[in-house]
């Protein structure tokens, strides 16, 4: 097959992205890639200063799948895979078939409900990573059940290379010292994890953007270290105690990355109820489970595993053993081309 995928994260030369790890696979692979925005706002302040890069790809692509033949297009989220096909929709665009993995409707386009089932005429398959959001978007969106699919998400394993004797950590992170460690930007409800461990002994680290912080007090025991990079990312997640992922409540997809990440780590995760921790954390194996705006049950599980190291490193054993059975990169890459399969040979023409 002859493949475009469309992302907004670096490929590098010679890299395959999800193809990389189909062994033998003989596909040609081309990448169109988005330049992703500083993502500097939320809700509204996205429309004018994040989406823009998203459409530009999206006519790029139009022009691009006119000009060469591909038997197929993937699309990584909706705001790399949605603007392309919406400009499908407005030329009767329909080949090659449109896959979008990783979607969901959250923000700003949930306002446009009627252009977003127009620019769905053109796709042909939504792979979503909760199973909930199956039947949800096919009721949302009035899709048949052919055009939404679940699909386990899978992530990179950073600790085939990691190696803490060769990292050079920052003078914040080598005096860090025991604490727990809460990161993300989209959906997360830190004003409750600020709530849940005031005045408890739980040192807590927290890397978001400026404005997922705006108007939180943190107490003294909490503090920022600033948006970090992926790489010192992973540096923190490697020495926190366990992990905690605070949601707002939602009815699709967020998190499931990070906590994935978290997983591979082998770190136990604490983390609100919402449709990506439930489908991808055991309650009591793998991590805890509470409530949205529950502060007395996030403090509670928090304060269970930071007093009680042995469970936590128990459950995060657990998660790993998790991760690599079910939730790896290749574990994703071959759920994602028996589907990609699947599309190509039922499409007409």
């Amino acid at each position: 097959m002859k493949i475009l995928c469309l992302l907004d994260n670096d490929v590098k030369p010679g890299d395959r992205w999800l193809w990389k790890y189909l062994p033998s696979n003989n596909d040609e692979v081309d990448f169109l890639i988005s330049s992703m925005p500083v993502d500097r706002f939320q809700k509204w302040g996205k429309l004018f200063t994040y989406y823009p890069a998203y459409w530009r790809s999206g006519l790029q692509a139009l022009l691009k799948t006119r000009k060469t033949h591909y038997d197929l297009v993937i699309a990584w989220e909706g705001k790399n895979g949605f603007p392309y096909a919406v400009l499908r929709s407005l030329v009767g665009q329909k080949s090659p078939p449109l896959i979008i993995l990783a979607f969901n409707i959250r923000g700003v386009i949930s306002h446009f409900l009627g252009l977003v089932r127009f620019g769905l005429r053109s796709v042909s398959r939504l792979v979503v990573f909760t199973p909930v959001e199956v039947e949800h978007y096919q009721r949302l969106l009035s899709l048949g059940p052919e055009k939404v699919s679940y699909c386990p998400h899978g992530w990179y394993d950073a600790m085939r290379w990691y190696d803490p004797e060769k990292v050079q950590k920052s003078e914040a992170l080598a005096r860090a010292g025991k604490f727990i460690l809460a990161s993300g930007r989209s959906y997360r409800d830190y004003e409750t994890l600020a709530r849940a461990v005031e005045g408890t002994e739980v040192s807590v680290k927290v890397s978001g953007r400026p404005f997922n912080l705006a108007g939180v007090g943190l107490p003294t025991n909490m503090e920022t270290t600033g948006w970090l990079t992926d790489r010192e990312l992973q540096h923190y997640l490697y020495q926190t105690d366990f992990y905690v992922i605070p949601l707002q409540p939602i009815t699709h997809a967020g998190g499931d990355s990070s906590l994935l990440q978290a997983m591979s780590f082998g770190k136990a995760v604490v983390a609100t109820r919402a449709p990506s921790t439930e489908a991808y954390i055991k309650h009591g194996e793998t991590g805890l489970l509470v409530e949205p705006h529950d502060v007395d049950g996030m403090r509670h599980a928090i304060l269970h595993l930071w007093r009680n190291p042995d469970e936590a490193r128990r459950m995060g054993q657990a998660a790993r053993r998790r991760f690599e059975e079910n939730h790896t990169i290749d574990h994703l890459a071959r759920r994602v081309y028996g589907i990609a399969q699947q599309i190509v040979s039922t499409h007409p023409g």
